[in-house]
This record gives structure tokens, C-alpha cells and sequence, in this order.
């Protein structure tokens, strides 16, 4: 995760965390419902005029008399992490937005989500232990800086959530509470943990799930975590999904899914599972994230499954092409039907990443990731193709042409 001397990286040593037993049955919990208006008014005031990247349309609930609408946009990103050194420009300047750069692209979507990788809490100004590099957390004005992005919803199922122990697990609950940010995968209880999260724009409902493979303390299951966090369980997911497609008046399902290798083109075994058992049970797509760097794209009955979306915000140890590189998926999320998907390529830099629409290095960017997606679609079945980018930084996702599938190498190693 991280270098002993630098605050930069999130790698975790092979021997830790890794494999992960069934859970004890979890009896389904009613879905968190988050009123857009609510939420919107409770985000407001910690949104500046300078600052805030969400679109006009976000900034106020639908009109209830306006009849339901048939799609919404949601952007997915992978990995963010508010703690160590950004952590600490965030308590410099409280009022510093790291996601500036993808304004643009935000404003582009009605819902916007990401997996944050890390506590927000109050230590002392600390971002990052002085003796234990892998153990981080944002501080509280990090919850402020994802609201004034407009970033509606963040996954807390990950292995950082539990780097601080249990108080500053509540305390992140009540800084994004505060701040209007819901978040799915993790409660003050095991049934809150593990029920979807459901955003509603325009009338349109989408229920989120999100659940961890992976955790820094051993085994989640035997962790006292295991109240508080949603692991990952391929017949309970399956469940899960079933139960929020169920819900009254819910129109998609996404599922969030923290785990895999870090480094590793290849997605796990246990990840093609969960994924295939989720779009199996009714889920429109399932988003990846953990490996830091991207990894396959698959399609199964039309929907997207992203084995690891890669980094958003986050400075890992590695640097090179396939390290630096990573996506944002584009949803247009429709009712009774697959989503129409695409992506976007982001750049880490600096603290920040920087979109494709306003990248410098455009031409080599996207040449770089074309190369890294040609590379790691060599390990999945039904890979889609991607079309042409457009002047925003997009490309959509189209069904391959038949084709002889490509030959993976026989061995599935870490990148070079």
C-alpha cells in the first residue's frame, strides 16, 4: 500500500487480509431511502460558488408533478482516498476540492459515486500513522469536499474502514451524514450494513449495494467489523440483489464490489463468481475497484461488469502507464432495460487525476489506454468493444463483433 517514508500508496502486503470465509446468514433489512430533497438541502450549505462541481439540476429536488423519468446518469469512480497527503492539504485549506478537475465531467451525470478508501476522522492532524503506513484516514472536512463535488453516495465496504478502530468508523458515518453524502456498505448495524442504499432523481430509483472482499485485520467474519461492514458472499449478494429488485418502485440495482489482487491483470476466480451470481440475479452492473489499476470489462445479458475501475483520487507507490491510468463509468441507467454504458479515462497527478477532455498528453493518454484495455480484455469473456472517444473524454461500450477470442498468456501476472 504505502512507502514507510512517503505518504503515497495503498498497496497491502499479500499475507494480509486475504481469503475470506462465508458469512453467518443475514436476515434482508429495508433500504436505506434517501429523499433527494433532503439530501440536497443538507449538502447546500457546505457548497461555495467557487468550489462546487455539481450541475444546477442536482442543486434542487425534481418537480413532483413532472411525470417519472425513464433514464438517469450515473458516474461511478473507483478508488478514493482523502487521507495522508491530501488529508493533510484538506486540513491546510478545508475549502481545497480535489475532484475540480472532473467538474465538467460530474456535471454531466445525475448521480455520482466512488468508493472512499478511508475513515474520516478527527485525529489530532493526523492523515496517516507515523509507524504504520497502511493505516490512514481523511479528516472531517474530507465528507465536506465530496459534498461540494455533488457526489450523492460513497462505498464504506473496503479493508481502510477500521484503520482507526470503531470511533472513527461512527465518526465517519456522522461526518458524511452531516455533509448529505449516503453511503451503502457499512451502518451502525449488520442489517444497515448490508442493505442497498436507493437514490432517487426525477423519479427515477436506483438501489446501490456494496460489499468487501478484502480486509486488513484478517478475517472480516471474525472481526468485530463484521456488525458494522458488508463483506462478500456470492449466495448473500445474490440474495441481496433479488431483495432490492424487489423494492418498491426501485428501476436499477448497482452493486459496488471491493476485492482482487492488487497489480493483477487478471480479475480473481472469486471475483467473476460474485459478479456473474450478481447480474445473474438482476443486477444492471457491477462496478470494481481495489486492484489499482483496470482490469477486464465484460458484458453478461447487456450488462457492464468493470473489474476494477482503478484509482480515482489516490497516489499509490507504482507510477508508469498502467498504475497512472484508470476509468470513470458513464451509465445511462433504463428502466425494464441494460444500461447503455461508456467510459471515461482519468490520469493520476499530483494529488488530483486528470480527465481525458483536458488532458495535454491527450493523444498519448488515450493511446495508453487503448493499449491497457487491448492487454487486459485478453482475460475475460464478452468483452465489449469501445467506440470512438468523444471531445468530452467518452467512448461508449458496443457489443463485440464475433471474433475468435483472443488467447490469454497462460500465466496471469502483474503488470510490467
Amino acid at each position: 500500500m504505502c512507502a514507510a517514508a512517503a505518504q503515497i500508496g495503498c498497496e497491502r502486503p499479500a499475507n494480509v487480509g486475504a481469503g475470506l470465509a462465508p458469512p453467518p446468514a443475514v436476515v434482508p433489512a429495508a433500504p436505506r431511502d434517501v429523499a433527494e430533497a433532503t439530501r440536497e438541502a443538507r449538502a447546500a450549505p457546505a457548497a461555495t460558488a467557487a468550489s462546487t462541481a455539481a450541475p444546477a439540476a442536482t442543486a434542487a429536488p425534481a418537480d413532483a408533478t413532472a411525470a417519472p423519468a425513464d433514464t438517469i446518469t450515473l458516474l461511478a469512480g473507483g478508488d478514493v482516498c482523502l487521507g495522508k497527503a491530501l488529508g493533510q492539504e484538506l486540513l491546510r485549506d478545508p475549502a481545497y476540492d480535489p475532484f475540480a478537475s472532473v467538474a465538467a465531467l460530474f456535471a454531466s451525470a445525475d448521480v455520482r459515486f466512488v468508493n472512499l478508501e478511508n475513515q474520516l476522522s478527527d485525529q489530532g492532524g493526523e492523515t496517516q500513522h507515523p509507524r504504520q503506513p497502511l493505516v490512514f484516514t481523511g479528516p472531517p472536512a474530507g465528507a465536506d469536499a465530496l459534498a461540494r463535488a455533488g457526489i450523492g453516495v460513497v462505498s464504506l465496504a473496503n479493508n481502510h474502514m477500521w484503520d482507526y478502530g470503531k470511533g472513527a468508523f461512527l465518526e465517519t458515518l456522522g461526518h458524511l451524514e452531516r455533509a448529505g453524502v449516503a453511503y451503502v456498505g457499512a451502518g451502525r448495524t449488520r442489517l444497515e450494513a448490508y442493505a442497498p442504499a436507493i437514490i432517487e432523481r426525477r423519479g427515477f430509483r436506483v438501489a446501490l449495494l456494496a460489499v468487501t472482499g478484502i480486509w486488513n485485520q484478517g478475517s472480516l467474519w471474525q472481526h468485530p467489523a463484521r456488525e458494522f461492514v458488508a463483506g462478500a458472499e456470492r449466495d448473500g449478494l445474490a440474495a441481496a440483489v433479488r431483495a432490492a429488485r424487489k423494492q418498491p418502485g426501485v428501476d436499477a440495482v448497482v452493486v459496488s464490489y471491493h476485492g482482487g489482487t492488487e497489480y493483477l491483470d487478471t480479475p480473481l476466480p472469486q471475483a467473476r463468481a460474485l459478479a456473474g451470481a450478481a447480474i445473474d440475479a438482476g443486477a444492471d452492473a457491477f462496478l470494481g475497484h481495489h486492484p489499482h489499476v483496470l482490469q477486464g470489462i465484460e458484458l453478461r445479458r447487456g450488462r457492464p461488469i468493470f473489474y476494477s475501475l482503478g484509482n480515482f483520487i489516490m497516489k499509490v507507490k507504482r507510477t508508469g502507464p498502467a498504475a497512472e491510468l484508470a476509468m470513470i463509468a458513464r451509465l445511462r441507467l433504463r428502466r425494464g432495460a441494460p444500461p447503455l454504458a461508456e467510459i471515461c479515462p482519468v490520469r493520476s497527478e499530483g494529488l488530483g487525476t486528470v480527465p481525458l477532455a483536458a488532458d495535454p498528453r491527450r493523444a498519448e493518454t488515450e493511446a495508453a489506454f487503448a493499449e491497457r484495455m487491448r492487454r487486459v480484455s485478453a482475460f475475460v469473456k464478452g468483452e465489449p468493444a469501445i467506440g470512438p472517444f468523444a471531445a468530452d473524454g467518452c467512448a461508449p461500450l458496443e457489443p463485440a463483433a464475433e471474433a475468435a477470442p483472443a488467447s490469454p498468456p497462460r500465466v496471469a501476472g502483474p503488470i510490467r
